[in-house]
């Protein structure tokens, strides 16, 4: 067993706190978006839902707090009419900060 320092322990992020940490966030074209609910079954992070009745039905992403989108594109690659596109990818802050080396660019379709 190991013991953290206090400088340490003030260094590691929480992730509740908006100030230490950076969720995901996707971007929705609810003009393209025909409510298939495809990005809301394949999301890991399960932050879509779709919501509405007919051709009111659209996708939309959980607002809370602290989202829990990972930035993976899932959603972007399945849309079929390319209505979701992710607009930030995570950063946890401090020592776990990611690394960008590029910009985010949409996924490849196979």
């Amino acid at each position: 067993m190991f013991y953290l320092a206090i400088k340490e322990i003030l260094t590691i992020p929480t992730y509740n706190d908006p100030g230490t940490c950076r969720a995901g966030r996707v971007v929705i074209d609810h003009e393209r978006c025909n409510g298939c609910g495809d990005c809301a079954l394949i999301c890991p992070g399960a932050c879509l839902y779709v919501a509405g009745v007919g051709k009111d039905r659209k996708a939309y992403m959980i607002d809370k707090a602290v989202p829990d989108c990972m930035s993976c594109n899932d959603c972007a690659a399945i849309c079929k009419r390319g209505a979701i596109r992710a607009e930030h990818g995570y950063d946890f802050g401090g020592f776990y900060k990611a690394l960008h080396r590029a910009e985010m660019v949409p996924p490849r379709n196979f």
